[in-house]
């Protein structure tokens, strides 16, 4: 069994930062858009929209190579943190992973099967095209969509700024928090 290591792997950290960039732009979004005057409201749901596929373009490789590299993300416990601190960190982290996993699958679901389409940027990808016999069983899927997505959201976003801050008490408790998922660096060590 491979022993623990000082960070994620490289692939891991890049996955990280790349699945954090789309996915807090898409809390920001949907949060701007709910202030926005009507007249805006469309273009920031755009964005939101957009940003949630990227996300979910991005979320689907990472839980992949997640499953398939456990090894990746086995790295040691940080000195000095309590087991109750490990597991709620362990708690954040499931959630997060949920967070991210399902909101854009529930996103994508809505667009696909409501038939509007996936907008992502300057186009936007069909939906599907219902027949009279398919109509209400998509109009189903798209409405249940919606409620998961509404209610997760409206809870969920708050698991972000939880993650950060988590990272952010480390970082102010002197510990290396983000060495162990910076990209840049050379392959972990052991």
């Amino acid at each position: 069994m491979n022993a623990p290591k000082a960070a994620y792997s490289v692939g891991a950290s890049w996955l990280h930062w790349a699945t954090a960039i789309p996915l807090i732009g898409c809390v920001g979004t949907v949060l701007k858009a709910q202030d926005a005057p009507k007249s805006e409201k469309g273009t920031w749901m755009h964005r939101h929209k957009s940003l949630g596929l990227l996300t979910g373009m991005i979320v689907l490789p990472r839980v992949a190579y997640r499953l398939g590299n456990m090894a990746a993300y086995k790295v040691k416990g940080i000195p000095g943190v309590s087991d109750v601190e490990h597991k709620a960190a362990s708690l954040t982290h499931y959630a997060l992973y949920g967070f991210m996993t399902v909101m854009p699958a529930t996103g994508i679901a809505m667009g696909y099967f409501g038939g509007k389409g996936l907008p992502f940027f300057g186009t936007t990808f069909g939906g599907i095209v219902s027949t009279d016999d398919t109509k209400a069983r998509n109009g189903s899927i798209a409405k249940n969509s919606f409620k998961i997505h509404k209610q997760l959201g409206t809870y969920g976003k708050f698991v972000v700024p939880l993650h950060v801050a988590g990272a952010f008490q480390h970082f102010f408790r002197g510990h290396t928090i983000f060495a162990r998922v910076n990209p840049f660096r050379g392959p972990p060590k052991h």
